[in-house]
């Protein structure tokens, strides 16, 4: 927000505009850029209405233009271009080779053999990869048409996780992922280009060819080690990938043990080359601007390559949109680097940006950050004030007592994000293109990465975090409520605080919670929304809830519990009917119904019981949980759930809630405490363990018994389905259910419109529910029976 405009000229030529910009957005973000203009264009319309462009996005554009052409001037013989001119390059797909263990020859471990998919509208057949063997080597051939050859790398018939066939005629050995990691390890792994991708001139489409064999020279002719270090460093980033990082940073299971190496030679040079040139444009601009300007256009440079690395690293790969059948329209994306919010991917067959224009390019991803620029600027130009930022711990702010009016804060997620290993692939990079402009700014741990000793996270647990102090729950909750205390310290009496959480796992919530009313805050608001997914398009949650704090007033009154309770009820139902309106996932409500909870509460000094003891943040937890589900108020055929046995209204909220997939172990104690139950009670007839927490059971039950709940009963049915009528009648009479149990019946008819219609158990159910009158009469004449002969034996 800084007024730029008496620097004086910067002396480079403003870029042309790239229309390609990167593609991993949603649609309503690219409605937005075309909405607020875009790149070169993005002033036009202000300059042709006689409104001057504001200069720091003038100068951001120049400086990114520069950029551009210098590195494409000195890595261009790295990347030649296409003599008939029909299309520029603008990506090559690599992938891993391998030596196989039966034939000793090397084979590529590609993961799709889809490069285009057909579109029918257009006429488009799509495009796909083919293996060609000449003895001991292969090629790669582009065919338009669909795939005539399966994948090298992906799961086989019969077996479980992905391996490698070799794919040479005659051979065919597999390898287990296991073996194919060992030779990572071993540094067998080769990079092989098997194909170009290119915008052809006359339709703009994007399409595949084969390498040309100057390509492939060229490719391989990238030398990382010859290159000059930058301030110091290697100019290929050599700082290891710490122990334990498989989980975060894949690479680093697959025999990459340093970031550099998580890019191929060419990727690496390249990146190489474009840090350099940022470091000798800041030492131009110096000379010429103030140096807080200089730095300022080295800052936007720098992030820029950021967002390039996002596109172009062994994790990046091609996302060919479309269907098989032609149906969906099947432009071509560069996928980005993450698999969530925290995992950088690994991927054997990988797409590289080229230094021209396209999805991924320095190009496109300037383009991105001009039209941000641009729209940051069009709305805070005129009333913006510039900001001072300064990092510091969230534990030791270097702030007076009682001066901040406003806090917001967006704390860890607890064991969701491992934040700085993560983002350690981007700080490699900064360091050296910042080298000059703010070497004070990445002064890191002894190993040349970012500090992580005070990071107050959980990284894994049990073997995943073994020996990292980080993975200490204790540790975690201590820091968290030190900064919290730092954060009641630092307000004004009316101060306010604003924390942004969001988690799956009750347990996160609780610690977070925990952590903020211990310090002496009381919640005040509490509001879910969609933050997550809104601009990546990809997200550990979708949901975050914003609550607002302040420190808690003096003299506030003791409350009854019967009286919070009712009030906590009455407030989260009401909210309830707002979430639906908005459309919030139950599992969301969930979420969002803690803060809300907490509202109510927080005008108490504390919370008695009729024996005087305090109530606790679990029991409201449980209770705002217990109040969206009431609120939602299914009802099974004309059954209301309350009206169901415990176990079964678990069962079928659950159902609702997560489907068939793991919940963790503290979101699953939680669902049990809603109904008064127990977890242990439920492991077994209604929940299975799994590795990652508790799953809801599907299979058929133990034996029946008179108390059986209703779900174990209509699992048990399913079971029966295949041996006949009479074997589901048995499962009625063993019960001692009624032949027309209301509740059976619609639980019956229930699960079959839940369940995937696919589903063996609800194609079981469906055949229960069309044949019930043959069953309902067999449990009548079952039970008949039963009673005669129980007469009978009594009969002296």
């Amino acid at each position: 927000m800084r007024d730029w405009s008496a620097e004086p000229t910067v002396p480079y030529e403003v870029p042309d505009h790239a229309d390609d910009a990167d593609e991993d957005t949603s649609p309503a973000t690219r409605r937005g850029r075309r909405r607020t203009t875009a790149g070169a264009r993005a002033f036009e319309e202000m300059e042709n209405l006689g409104v001057e462009e504001p200069r720091l996005l003038l100068d951001v554009r120049k400086v990114l233009g520069e950029v551009g052409r210098r590195v494409a001037a000195e890595v261009g013989h790295l990347y030649p271009d296409n003599p008939d001119q029909k299309g520029t390059p603008w990506a090559y797909l690599w992938a891993v080779t391998l030596p196989c263990d039966g034939c000793g020859r090397r084979f590529p471990l590609t993961g799709s053999m889809v490069l285009r998919y057909p579109y029918m509208r257009t006429d488009d057949v799509g495009q796909s990869l083919r293996l060609l063997f000449d003895g001991d080597e292969f090629r790669t051939e582009v065919h338009d048409s669909p795939p005539q050859q399966e994948p090298v790398f992906a799961v086989l018939a019969g077996r479980r996780g992905k391996s490698a066939r070799c794919p040479f005629p005659g051979c065919g050995r597999v390898h287990s992922l296991d073996v194919v990691k060992a030779k990572g390890f071993a540094d067998q792994y080769r990079d092989a280009l098997l194909a170009v991708a290119e915008i052809d001139r006359e339709t703009n489409r994007k399409v595949f060819r084969a390498p040309r064999e100057d390509e492939t020279a060229a490719a391989h002719s990238a030398d990382p080690d010859s290159l000059p270090p930058i301030g110091g460093m290697s100019a290929i980033p050599d700082e290891r990938i710490p122990a334990g990082n498989k989980d975060n940073v894949r690479g680093s299971g697959y025999g990459y043990r340093t970031y550099g190496s998580l890019f191929n030679p060419r990727q690496a040079v390249l990146f190489a080359a474009t840090a350099r040139v940022i470091n000798d444009l800041y030492d131009e601009l110096a000379g010429i601007v103030s140096q807080d300007y200089a730095r300022a256009l080295a800052g936007f440079a720098a992030s820029n390559v950021m967002r390039q690395i996002k596109y172009s690293t062994r994790g990046s790969g091609s996302r060919p949109h479309g269907q098989a059948d032609g149906t969906e329209q099947n432009r071509v994306q560069v996928d980005h680097v993450f698999s969530s919010q925290s995992v950088v991917k690994h991927q054997f067959d990988y797409l590289e940006a080229g230094p021209g224009t396209g999805p991924g390019t320095w190009a496109s991803v300037s383009t991105s950050l001009v039209n941000a620029l641009a729209k940051v600027l069009e709305e805070n130009q005129a009333t913006g004030q510039h900001a001072r930022f300064r990092r510091q711990s969230a534990t030791a702010l270097p702030i007076r007592d009682g001066t901040v009016d406003v806090i917001v804060t967006d704390p860890p997620y607890d064991d969701m994000i491992v934040y700085s290993d993560s983002s350690d692939i981007f700080y490699v990079w900064f360091k050296r293109a910042l080298a000059s402009a703010m070497p004070g700014l990445f002064e890191g741990g002894p190993n040349g990465l970012q500090e992580k000793a005070d990071e107050i996270v959980i990284k894994g647990r049990g073997a995943k975090g073994a020996g990292d102090p980080r993975s200490d729950d204790a540790r975690y909750r201590r820091l968290l409520a030190q900064s919290f205390d730092e954060a009641r310290r630092v307000l004004k009496a009316a101060g306010h605080m604003t924390v942004i959480f969001g988690h799956a796992d009750p347990e996160a919530w609780k610690r977070l919670l925990s952590a903020l009313v211990d310090t002496g805050f009381v919640v005040t608001s509490s509001w879910p929304s969609r933050t997550e997914t809104a601009v990546t398009g990809v997200a550990t949650i979708t949901v975050t809830v914003s609550i607002g704090a302040r420190v808690a007033p003096p003299n506030r009154p003791v409350g009854i519990a019967a009286q919070v309770d009712a009030e906590v009820v009455t407030q989260v139902k009401y909210l309830c009917r707002g979430w639906d309106i908005d459309g919030l996932a139950l599992d969301d409500q969930l979420m969002a119904s803690y803060g809300a909870a907490l509202q109510i509460v927080g005008r108490y000094d504390r919370v008695i019981a009729p024996d005087g003891s305090a109530m606790s943040l679990e029991h409201y937890m449980t209770l705002a949980r217990r109040a969206v589900r009431d609120a939602v108020a299914l009802r099974l055929d004309e059954q209301p759930l309350e009206t169901f046995d415990p176990h079964t209204r678990l069962a079928v909220f659950w159902h609702v809630v997560h489907g068939r997939v793991d919940v963790p172990k503290g979101e699953a104690r939680f669902f049990a405490q809603s109904d008064g139950l127990r977890l242990e009670d439920l492991r077994g007839p209604i929940l299975t363990e799994t590795r990652a927490g508790y799953r809801l059971r599907h299979d058929a039950p133990g034996p029946l018994s008179p108390a059986s709940s209703t779900y174990e009963v209509v699992r048990a049915m399913a079971a029966a389905w295949p041996a006949g009528t009479d074997s589901v009648a048995a499962c009625l009479s063993a019960a001692e259910r009624s032949p027309t149990d209301a509740h059976v019946w619609a639980l019956v008819d229930w699960l079959t419109t839940k369940l995937p219609t696919s589903d063996p158990v609800a194609v079981a159910l469906a055949a229960v529910k069309r044949n019930h009158g043959s069953i309902q009469a067999a449990t009548r004449t079952s039970t008949q029976s039963t009673f005669q002969s129980a007469l009978f034996e009594e009969t002296p």
